[in-house]
């Protein structure tokens, strides 16, 4: 009966997947479309709810994959490294929307063990989000500490504290922070954290704004070392 339950939650995932990878071609071609069509003030509705679409089905692809997530023990990744990358990413981002995006925090490398690109992932979810929930003329910030841990903070409209365990499970609706989307990204977020032997919290700050921290286990200069040398 187990062996059962595994095998339909399999090819649940794997369905998931397959939708959602044959559903990005589509979408691609009709935003393609879209930007050359002549009149562009018709489309701006359209535009909008092809982005929500593309949103909602890299959301599914990543929630697939993150079902199967394994973190090599002897794989490290710089915290800092991973925090700037997304900062560069998300800039142009947060620029056409009037906001800055602020890096902050160390500047010297803080190793975790763990796999860089999903890191950026989770990083680069929360940093996109809070460009969408802040003002206009506010920045959103990321700071990474020496401990392990990574902030992500902004002006936006906080958390409902009622909700602030809730908005981690999936298609979670009716929080104050889903502009569209499948209430997936903070539920992909979270189980890359945990997949890293890390946690995820979140709070509302003094001035208005919400504080996502993800924490995770530094390592030392010499365990670093060591991975490193057995990765070369």
């Amino acid at each position: 009966a187990l062996d059962r339950l595994e095998s339909g939650f399999r090819q649940q995932r794997e369905f998931t997947g397959d939708v959602a990878h044959e559903l990005r071609t589509p979408l691609a071609v009709l935003r393609t479309r879209l930007v050359t069509f002549p009149d562009q003030k018709s489309v701006a509705a359209l535009h909008r709810d092809v982005e929500i679409m593309s949103r909602v089905v890299s959301q599914l692809l990543d929630s697939a994959e993150m079902e199967t997530l394994v973190v090599d023990p002897d794989e490290r990744a710089d915290l800092h490294e991973v925090a700037t990358d997304v900062a560069e990413f998300v800039a142009p981002l947060a620029l056409a929307q009037k906001k800055a995006i602020n890096l902050s925090g160390t500047k010297n490398p803080v190793w975790v063990n763990g796999n860089a690109e999903t890191l950026r992932r989770a990083i680069r979810n929360l940093a996109e989000n809070a460009i969408r929930h802040a003002p206009p003329g506010t920045a959103v910030e990321i700071l990474v500490g020496p401990d392990g841990t990574v902030s992500v903070l902004d002006r936006g409209e906080g958390i409902d504290p009622e909700k602030r365990e809730a908005i981690f499970e999936r298609f979670v609706s009716g929080d104050n922070r889903r502009t569209g989307g499948a209430g997936l990204g903070l539920s992909i977020v979270k189980k890359i954290v945990e997949t890293h032997g890390g946690s995820i919290s979140v709070k509302n700050r003094q001035n208005g704004g919400a504080e996502f921290k993800l924490h995770f286990t530094a390592l030392s200069a010499v365990q670093a070392s060591a991975m490193a040398g057995t990765a070369a």
